[in-house]
């Protein structure tokens, strides 16, 4: 079988969409339906059911994606292994991480560790969709929950709490609330009903409402887009309190509400235990972690 048809097999398999994997590879949409075609016809099978609605793959497509993408994931993980080898870390580093921590709190910080790791190749993907580390989607993964593959490391980085913000254009027309109850006569802002939340406990401000149907909610499926929405003055809402920061006009309102705390956890898999790459990447995450802490007890919002 030819390897460039099955990278590019590969690619259009993962999102089921021929466009996205043309940007990917920066192939023309027809070039890569072409050699889905030749790639059909080596095989002599179907590969993608085609209808009206997109792709889909085929009971054959399924059985080649499944040992095409192990492949794959193997080979990123050795490539990881080999330039790892040598003394400073080089290569390419691959981290994933959801919306909301990737980014408000990574990505501001990241050119640090680039800077001091040059010949590190730094790429994050930021999604809420689940990263297989195994197939080597990513070489590291901050999650919101532990994962319980016994064949992955993972330790606690980084604790938060949600916290009840309002913003100075909100407050300067509607007050502050004094209590919860106040809240019933508020503006809301929770997160959408339509959209599988990657962070535990994302709708507590719901949870603090003493009647939800007094209320006036706005519903918007995405962290950042909610701390967008109330920096903005579109209401009250809960945000982890890692997303705070001086220029988002973000203000800590009723501190003694009872808000649930989470957990991000650095994860990554048995085979990278020993790392150079990820050690200097955790050791660094950890220092910034420990500089925040401090920040925040001696100013505490």
């Amino acid at each position: 079988m030819d390897w460039d048809k099955l990278k590019i097999f590969h690619n259009v398999a993962l999102d089921l969409n021929i466009s996205e994997a043309a940007n990917k590879m920066n192939i023309s949409h027809s070039s890569i339906s072409r050699q889905i075609s030749s790639l059909e016809k080596d095989l002599k099978v179907s590969l993608f059911h085609r209808h009206a609605r997109g792709l889909s793959l085929t009971e054959q497509g399924n059985i080649l994606f499944k040992t095409v993408h192990d492949i794959f994931g193997k080979i990123a993980l050795t490539e990881s292994q080999l330039m790892d080898s040598k003394e400073k870390p080089s290569g390419s580093l691959k981290i994933a991480a959801t919306v909301a921590f990737g980014t408000t709190w990574l990505a501001p910080r990241i050119v640090k560790f680039t800077n001091s790791y040059p010949e590190l190749n730094v790429s994050i993907k930021i999604e809420n969709k689940y990263t297989d580390l195994m197939m080597g989607e990513a070489d590291v993964a901050l999650r919101l929950k532990e994962p319980t593959q016994m064949d992955l490391i993972r330790f606690p980085l980084f604790e938060f709490q949600f916290k009840i913000y309002s913003s100075p254009d909100y407050i300067a027309k509607y007050g502050i609330p004094k209590d919860l109850d106040e809240l019933n006569s508020h503006r809301i802002v929770a997160f959408g009903k339509d959209v599988e939340p990657s962070i535990p406990d994302v709708n507590c401000i719901l949870d603090l409402v003493p009647d939800i149907s007094k209320a006036k909610i706005m519903y918007i499926s995405n962290m950042y887009g909610i701390m967008r929405a109330i920096g903005g003055g579109a209401g009250i809402g809960a945000l982890p309190d890692y997303m705070k920061s001086s220029k988002n006009n973000l203000v800590p309102i009723l501190p003694d509400a009872k808000t649930p705390k989470a957990t991000i956890f650095f994860t990554y898999p048995y085979d990278l235990k020993g790392s150079k790459k990820i050690s200097a990447l955790r050791d660094f995450l950890v220092r910034e972690v420990n500089k925040e802490r401090l920040n925040n007890r001696l100013n505490p919002s």
